[in-house]
């Protein structure tokens, strides 16, 4: 039986994963920064990401559980991971310059603009000149996030009315332009040969109403959802799981709004990617 470590374990993305691994028949261990009690799963507290000790606790734990395979699901610890070589079990992370793209919010749209994805409009606090500039750059509503964060954290629509508020805000923030229509959370598995899976979640509640985490996801078949995740993740040069944020326009258009290096918090929506996983990891069970 191999046995599979999970990081992240008391969080939506950590949890969904380790309940997959377990009814497939996997040992999985676990980490959090904080003490989690879950069935059937070894927890471990952690340091956080930052911390210096984080790596080297993370690199002991994954020899005295003899893992196999070690999935993170904290965004802190992606761009921190992706830069270790020589770890001591197989590491489902991207490269660490595609990591890091991903990571930063800012730096994503930045590429994905590059690349002629579509993307929403987009500036930091510090270009903004006047609640004019801002709806003649992006629009109102508006939508401000953290540059880096996990998930729907600090999200916050802004009205016009709004703007000194918003305007307080400094570059640790991407102010991004409001999209109306249908949001989507296609999981994905690019592999660096042969085709990729991509499964269109649309998602039919959002926590906070208009914006924030899926409350619930139903499966549809969106082909330019799809099409825009892969050719998205690809700009970025990702690979292996990925959870990806896109919105349809008024018009149908749809605009990728963030993307996440690492299994997200409706993967069991889509098991075909944890099996791309485990197959390309030579884990895969019966």
């Amino acid at each position: 039986m191999a046995t599979i470590l999970v990081t992240g374990i008391g969080g939506p993305a950590g949890q969904s994963l380790a309940r997959q691994l377990i009814e497939r028949g996997y040992c999985v261990v676990g980490t959090d920064m904080r003490p989690v009690e879950m069935p059937g799963v070894i927890v471990h507290c952690v340091p956080a990401a930052c911390d210096p000790a984080f790596v080297a606790t993370l690199r002991a734990l994954t020899l005295e559980s003899g893992a196999d395979l070690v999935i993170p699901t904290v965004s802190e610890e992606l761009p921190i991971l992706a830069r270790e070589q020589n770890w001591p079990a197989l590491l489902a992370l991207a490269s660490y310059e595609s990591v890091w793209l991903a990571n930063d919010k800012w730096l994503t749209w930045q590429r994905l603009s590059a690349c002629g994805i579509d993307v929403p409009r987009a500036m930091l606090p510090s270009h903004v000149q006047s609640a004019d500039h801002t709806a003649q750059t992006i629009g109102w509503p508006c939508i401000a996030k953290p540059r880096v964060s996990r998930g729907g954290r600090d999200v916050t629509l802004y009205q016009e009315p709004e703007f000194d508020e918003l305007r307080a805000l400094d570059d640790r923030f991407i102010l991004q332009e409001f999209i109306p229509g249908a949001e989507y959370a296609p999981n994905v598995y690019i592999r660096r040969t042969g085709s990729d899976i991509v499964v269109p979640l649309r998602k039919t509640a959002l926590k906070q109403g208009l914006i924030g985490n899926a409350v619930s996801v139903v499966y549809e078949d969106a082909p330019d959802v799809a099409a825009l995740a892969c050719a998205a993740a690809r700009a970025l040069g990702l690979s292996g799981a990925l959870d990806i944020d896109i919105r349809r326009r008024s018009d149908g258009t749809p605009v990728v709004l963030e993307i996440n290096a690492r299994f997200g918090a409706n993967s069991a929506y889509a098991p075909e990617v944890l099996s791309a996983l485990l197959e390309d990891s030579g884990l895969l069970q019966g």
